[in-house]
């Protein structure tokens, strides 16, 4: 339980007032919560939508599920993600790209990425109507877990940094463990397992392609893992729908 809250103060602003003592074994071996913490912000979605779904108008409700989506992360995977392709669309060396990534100011690769990403995924979750309330609660869920497998598979591409309590530190315990926590729910909805197949697939791709660049993985790009493969699930299951 005290890795779990540790994790819940981490990865999002939910307001937990206990004090903890924290330690990087505790973050290290906490990962295998990655997907609870997905089913957390996922509720809190699903909670919103079905609360309002019938006195807000859809779009306005949309909107406001993806501004809350970033609230309770406090935009920490965006962050994230903004950097990477600032860094990754530089056309620099590994040490440039990663000082790029390290700089705390956003290019127009990063705005350009955040805008594309939060607007396909406002789009996507405007237009899809099946089993929006399985979307909502698992979308957070597939794309943490997919941290948890580019930790398990991925080098850590910087010498010390926040990245490493997650990267290369996976065992294939917690990474069989972060699985079982993450397809219980496909037994009870079976049309979304394509959406978790495409994700891991996205996933194994994204790794090698961003090692290429940095001979492997950072933090930031954990991030950009988690807001790509929520785009991706929700492109898939639109798909689905339409076909």
């Amino acid at each position: 339980m005290k890795r779990l809250i540790l994790l819940i103060q981490f990865l999002t602003r939910i307001p937990i007032n206990i004090h903890l003592d924290v330690t990087r074994e505790d973050l290290s071996k906490g990962v295998i919560y990655f997907p609870i913490i997905g089913y957390i912000v996922g509720g809190i979605l699903s909670l919103i939508y079905l609360s309002f779904s019938n006195s807000i108008d859809q779009l306005i409700l949309v909107f406001l599920i993806v501004m809350i989506q970033v609230i309770i992360t406090g935009g920490l995977h965006i962050d994230g993600l903004s950097d990477t392709f600032d860094g990754i669309y530089s056309g620099r060396e590994k040490s440039e790209i990663l000082e790029i990534m390290k700089d705390p100011n956003v290019g127009t690769f990063g705005v350009l990425s955040i805008l594309f990403t939060m607007t396909f995924k406002f789009l996507l979750l405007y237009k899809i109507r099946n089993q929006i309330l399985w979307v909502l609660l698992l979308m957070p869920v597939f794309s943490r877990f997919c941290v948890i497998l580019a930790s398990y598979i991925g080098k850590y591409a910087r010498k010390k940094g926040l990245g490493n309590l997650f990267i290369e530190q996976v065992t294939k315990k917690q990474l069989f463990l972060g699985l079982i926590f993450t397809m219980i729910p496909i037994f009870f909805v079976q049309s979304v397992y394509l959406g978790l197949i495409i994700t891991i697939l996205f996933t194994l791709w994204f790794v090698r392609q961003v090692s290429k660049k940095i001979d492997g993985i950072t933090g930031d790009t954990l991030g950009a893992i988690v807001e790509l493969n929520e785009v991706l699930f929700l492109v898939v299951i639109y798909l689905m729908e339409v076909f």
